[in-house]
């Protein structure tokens, strides 16, 4: 399944410094499936803005973890310290996930909706 035109742009373009995506494939019968995508977007010049999503059959097998890892160290890489994510209440695995590589420093509610601010807990290191 090939992502749309329009995401492929957004990825694509701008400044290589602010704004960064991460793509996971899956090779199956010859044809590379995107499986994983974490993006990133500069809010200002310490902090980005994150988005991450993993199909649901490769939930739970770390992927989303090794997605958010590498980019919040590429992150850390080009001088943002902060990150900033929009998370369902009900995403339960999300939260999991940043529970486990991160350390909240606030927290808004707005719905359903948690808008984190984290930062990097310093022993997530990549192999």
């Amino acid at each position: 399944s090939a992502l749309p035109d329009s995401l492929v742009s957004r990825l694509v373009a701008g400044d290589d410094r602010k704004t960064l995506a991460l793509v996971a494939e899956h090779e199956s019968g010859g044809t590379a499936i995107v499986v994983g995508l974490v993006n990133l977007g500069a809010v200002d010049d310490a902090r980005v803005e994150v988005g991450l999503v993993v199909r649901d059959d490769w939930q739970q097998k770390r992927l989303g973890t090794e997605l958010a890892t590498r980019m919040m160290l590429a992150a850390e890489r080009r001088g943002f310290r902060s990150f900033v994510g929009h998370v369902l209440e009900e995403n339960v695995g999300m939260r999991k996930l940043l529970k486990n590589i991160a350390e909240i420093v606030s927290m808004k509610v707005s719905g359903n909706v948690r808008e984190l601010a984290f930062i990097r807990r310093s022993q997530i290191t990549l192999p």
